[in-house]
C-alpha cells in the first residue's frame, strides 16, 4: 500500500514575503501527489500555486502516461496565465512537481514524473535507505535554474507555470519502482539547505536519506533545512512511501 507524510513550514516570512507561497497535493486514492512553489517577487504567488495543485487534483483521473502529464500541465499553465490577466498580476506564476504512482503488482510498478520550475523529485531506493547499496537518490525531474553554475543562482528559475515570455517546456519522466522505495517531492528551499548549495555534482544526500530512514518524516526533513539556515525559504516536503 502506497502511503504518504507531508508537511510545510516558512523560515521567510516578513517584510515583502508576508505568507507561505508553497501548495501541496496529496491524492491516496488516485496516487498523484505534487509540490508547487509560487513564484517570490511577483503577486499572485500563493494563489499561483493553490490553483495549480487544485487544477492537478482535478486531472488526476486522465493521467496515464507521460503525454498525458505533459498536456495537463500545460492546460494548467494556460488557465493560470488567463487568472493572471483577470487579476492583474504580471508575473503571477508558480512551479509544479508531480508524481503518478502506477502500481504493476504488489511489489513494484511505474512511477510517471512531470515538472517545470525548480522544485525537485528524488527517489530514494529501498537499498539505498537500507544501507546494502551505497547509492544515492536519483533525480526525476529538471532544474530549471542556473543552480548548478554558482550559488548565487539558486534565486534565479528560468521557467514556471504562468510565464509569459517563452513557451513553457514541461519536463516527463517515467521509472520502474520496488516496493519500499521513497519519493520525496519538495520545494526548492529543502534541497538547497540540505543537498551542497550551486553544485548538484557534489551533492550530500545523507542527510536527507537518513533522515527518510530514521524517521520517515517530512516534517523533519523540513525542520532539519530550516536549522541549516542556509537559504531562507518556503519549505515544503512530501514523502511516498511506495
Amino acid at each position: 500500500m502506497v502511503r504518504f507524510d507531508a508537511y510545510s513550514a516558512s523560515n521567510s516570512i516578513g517584510s515583502g514575503h508576508s505568507e507561505n507561497q508553497d501548495s501541496y497535493l496529496v491524492d491516496v486514492s488516485t496516487l498523484l501527489f505534487a509540490v508547487a512553489d509560487g513564484v517570490g517577487g511577483y503577486q499572485g504567488g500563493k494563489e499561483a500555486a493553490e490553483l495549480a495543485t487544485s487544477a492537478l487534483r482535478n486531472k488526476a483521473g486522465m493521467l496515464r502516461d507521460e503525454s498525458t502529464m505533459r498536456a495537463s500541465i500545460e492546460d494548467i499553465h494556460e488557465q493560470l496565465k488567463e487568472t493572471a490577466k483577470s487579476m492583474h498580476y504580471p508575473g503571477m506564476g508558480t512551479t509544479l512537481a508531480a508524481a503518478k504512482v502506477l502500481p504493476s503488482s504488489q511489489n513494484s510498478g511505474r512511477v510517471i514524473t512531470a515538472n517545470a520550475g525548480d522544485s525537485p523529485i528524488l527517489l530514494y531506493p529501498r537499498a539505498t535507505l537500507e544501507g546494502t547499496d551505497s547509492g544515492e537518490f536519483q533525480k526525476l525531474y529538471t532544474d530549471d535554474s542556473y543552480r548548478d553554475r554558482t550559488p548565487a543562482s539558486m534565486w534565479a528559475i528560468v521557467q514556471y507555470l504562468g510565464i509569459e515570455s517563452h513557451k513553457l517546456e514541461v519536463h516527463t519522466q517515467s521509472v520502474d519502482y520496488s516496493v519500499g522505495d521513497v519519493i520525496l517531492i519538495c520545494s526548492d528551499g529543502i534541497t538547497d539547505n540540505l543537498l551542497n548549495p550551486g553544485s548538484y555534482a557534489q551533492r550530500r544526500s545523507a542527510n536527507i536519506g537518513e533522515i527518510i530512514r530514521k524517521f520517515g518524516s517530512a516534517k523533519k526533513i523540513v525542520e532539519e533545512a530550516i536549522s541549516v539556515g542556509t537559504k531562507p525559504d518556503d519549505m515544503t516536503a512530501v514523502l511516498i512511501f511506495l
